[in-house]
């Protein structure tokens, strides 16, 4: 038998979210019990109803997402999930976010498609997909054990409109996090790549006082300092000097010496030690707009430089990295080195989700249950986090020689790795039982009434985020045109609707609101 020592905080958890669902709960439940324990042996969302703990039948997997995930209180469950994860330590917040592709080529009547980015090995091909893009908030835990195994804390999982983008949307959605879990008061940092350093993402982020903003730079980029004082007070007239020196980050005879420095020491998987220097100038500008002055908030730019025991370079570029925010100079070089660099642990996270949780393989034509499909996927691997060191080891036979799976290390309490407790979390699962009620037959549906039909989905057209495409159809098929053929022509009417369909997406209207305004205004 289990032990059930240290089980409390999850069954408190499962005891909790179960209230956080008012209707269609027991389904609920165990649709996330088969996800959490069970979800890598399967290959799409329906064959979860064939797992044990699912008690119901195929059909409850509809009802729980289209029925009773819409009512569900996500507010709460995220702020209950911040809650039961966060260990009241005296660190910041640190806070890791990013965009991941939800490729959907077939789905042809799923709303607001477009093209969006999405890793692609085959030689010569795009790295480009047609589908969604997801923008995903997450929280890295403070201790060392936990880190060392590539966990995180899922928050929030956003769909980016075809409008807008997902930098925008993400920088977006850590303000919020941060003013929903009450978080405003106290010191946050949010980590990102090289696009989340834009000048829009800088101004979202210079919303709020405490936190701190750290993205990658671009090697080839021009940072500036300071004017000097014999430019910056000068008696001549007109707009004063902003920007002084430029640095060129590819550039060494560019760069002065660094105001600090710090070193510490990188061991590889294979154990090979390697040294890490740190360098770091205060106060640096980018240039910036009329908009957004850039010389009012300067950043503390560091560069991170790995070699080996005989002083080479290990990698040809150094990394940059940039301090945004008004408390930047409270966090120590070598914990900015440490924050990017788990950073990568999101990556692991999408894998994860993608190929054992499911996460983009719901296939359905609407939107909004396939946001919520996401939404519940982060809710099954938080479970596996609170029972990451419940679990017990079940290695396969090739396994069992393998140094983490020997007697003395196959005690509870070690935390162990998202796979391995995804692969023990079903025998956790009986020891603590369910919050969900026992199934009940309710006896055979009525079904739909003689004559009913559903209405046909209408096939929607995929949105494009470039402005070219819709300058040269608008050229070419508005009045005014060099070339004017006659109106009937089915390629100019054609061409016509794709316009039409690319405007409406731009101003979030749908066709049926369009043709109303317009009969409205005729």
């Amino acid at each position: 038998m289990m032990s059930l020592e240290n089980t409390e905080s999850l069954i408190e958890f499962r005891n909790m979210l179960y209230t956080f669902f008012p209707k269609r709960r027991d389904a609920i439940m165990n649709l996330l019990d088969a996800l959490t324990s069970h979800g890598r042996q399967c290959d799409s969302v329906v064959q979860l109803s064939n797992m044990n703990c699912f008690e119901r039948q195929y059909s409850s997997i509809t009802d729980a997402i289209a029925d009773g995930l819409p009512e569900a209180y996500w507010e709460d469950i995220e702020k209950w999930v911040h809650q039961k994860t966060n260990n009241n330590s005296d660190k910041p917040h640190r806070f890791v976010i990013d965009c991941t592709p939800n490729p959907r080529p077939h789905a042809k009547t799923l709303v607001d498609r477009h093209i969006t980015h999405a890793p692609n090995p085959a030689p010569g091909n795009k790295p480009i997909c047609v589908g969604h893009q997801y923008s995903v908030l997450t929280s890295l835990p403070d201790d060392a054990p936990t880190r060392g195994k590539h966990w995180l804390v899922p928050h929030s999982a956003k769909r980016v409109p075809s409008h807008q983008k997902g930098n925008e949307v993400g920088m977006q959605q850590i303000i919020d996090c941060i003013e929903s879990l009450g978080l405003a008061d106290e010191m946050t940092i949010s980590i990102g790549d090289s696009l989340y350093g834009t000048e829009n993402c800088r101004v979202t982020a210079a919303q709020q006082k405490n936190l701190v903003h750290q993205f990658r730079l671009n090697s080839k980029r021009n940072v500036f300092f300071k004017p000097s004082g014999q430019h910056s007070s000068s008696s001549k007239t007109g707009r004063k000097k902003e920007f002084g020196a430029k640095m060129n980050l590819s550039d060494p005879s560019t760069q002065p010496d660094s105001h600090e420095e710090a070193n510490t020491e990188w061991i590889s998987r294979r154990g090979k030690r390697y040294k890490v220097r740190i360098q770091c100038w205060n106060d640096v500008l980018l240039r910036g707009s009329r908009t957004f002055r850039s010389s009012q908030h300067p950043l503390r730019l560091i560069k991170v430089s790995v070699t080996d025991e005989h002083g080479e370079l290990l990698f040809k570029r150094p990394l940059w990295l940039a301090l945004f925010g008004e408390r930047r100079h409270e966090i120590e070089l070598i914990d900015a080195y440490q924050n990017y660099a788990s950073r990568y642990d999101i990556e692991h996270f999408f894998r994860f989700g993608k190929r054992n949780l499911l996460m983009d393989s719901y296939q359905t034509p609407d939107v909004e249950h396939e946001e919520l499909w996401w939404k519940l996927c982060m809710v099954a691997y938080t479970q596996l986090y609170l029972a990451k060191g419940l679990v017990p080891n079940i290695p396969q036979p090739w396994e069992r020689y393998l140094p983490e799976y020997k007697a003395s290390n196959n005690q509870q309490g070690t935390v162990s790795t998202p796979s391995k407790t995804q692969r023990g979390f079903a025998h956790l699962l009986k020891a603590i039982g369910t919050p969900a009620k026992p199934c009940v037959t309710r006896g055979k549906a009525k079904g739909r009434m003689v004559g009913e039909t559903q209405p046909k989905k209408e096939i929607q057209a995929i949105a494009f985020k470039t402005k070219k495409v819709i300058e040269q159809v608008a050229n070419s098929v508005l009045p005014g045109s060099e070339e004017t053929t006659s109106p009937l022509n089915p390629q100019r009417i054609e061409e016509l609707i794709k316009l039409v369909q690319a405007s409406l997406t731009t101003l979030d209207l749908t066709p049926s609101e369009f043709s109303k305004m317009l009969v409205n205004s005729s």
